[in-house]
């Protein structure tokens, strides 16, 4: 899946189960952990749904700030697992 589709996705996750629809002002480069807008709970909750619509388990040592600050930085992890994914 190209980045673009990956980062429409993600956005919409983001806005209909955490922001529950409210995200007018949502952006790639939204600052989601300054925000509060991803918590633990909520990341976990996220990296779930990386792992059941693409298939693909987020390491933990992936699971730092900088990969989770924005959707774009989001996406680039996820894009990034998807290309070392055999198949």
């Amino acid at each position: 899946m190209n980045k673009a589709q990956l980062l429409t996705d993600l956005t919409r996750y983001v806005a209909e189960e955490i922001l529950e629809g409210n995200a007018e002002d949502l952006e790639p480069s939204t600052p989601l952990l300054e925000l509060g807008i991803l918590n633990s709970l909520e990341t976990a909750r996220m990296m779930r749904f990386i792992q059941k619509q693409y298939g693909i388990a987020v390491p933990a040592e992936a699971l730092r700030v900088e990969n989770l600050q924005t959707l774009s930085a989001i996406t680039d992890l996820v894009h990034s697992l998807q290309s070392q994914k055999p198949g």
